[in-house]
């Protein structure tokens, strides 16, 4: 039988230590304004995940996944995988994790690999599309101000 939910140490230690990783300060006035966009979503999320407010953390943390940030999509993975402000749901979190491993980010691509056992194979194919549609979504919203208004 195939275990459906992760219950090891080890996801909950890589969110705790990515945890105090990113919120240690940092210099934002170097990166583009879309960035430090990113960024502060990205950090009101993680503020509220410290506070112990997960639910007001997932919000800011979809958003921030939404607006095409890796990071963002890595710990809204995470979230889902734990069930940490939304509900438990190994499939979502591969979704988020392969938008996040698709841009390059390593610790996404460590995640899926070790949640690969707790999925079937066809589930995680269907999270793979459904984070090919998540992706499109993403680039609509980025891109929906260079699109000519239908006549």
């Amino acid at each position: 039988m195939i275990k459906t939910t992760p219950t090891g140490y080890d996801l909950e230690q890589q969110l705790d230590n990515i945890l105090s990783f990113v919120t240690q300060p940092g210099d934002t006035n170097s990166s583009p304004e879309n960035d430090t966009s990113q960024q502060s979503t990205l950090n009101k999320a993680l503020y509220y995940l410290k506070n112990n407010q997960p639910a007001l953390a997932a919000k800011w943390m979809r958003l921030s996944a939404m607006s095409g940030d890796h990071r963002g999509q890595f710990y809204l993975g995470l979230f889902f995988v734990k069930g940490q402000g939304v509900p438990q749901s190994v499939f979502h979190g591969v979704a988020w994790l392969s938008l996040s491993s698709s841009q390059g980010h390593e610790p996404a691509t460590v995640a899926l690999a070790d949640l690969r056992k707790y999925i079937e194979t066809k589930r995680f194919k269907d999270a793979q599309c459904y984070a090919a549609s998540l992706y499109e979504q993403i680039h609509q919203l980025q891109y929906a101000h260079l699109i000519p208004p239908a006549p």
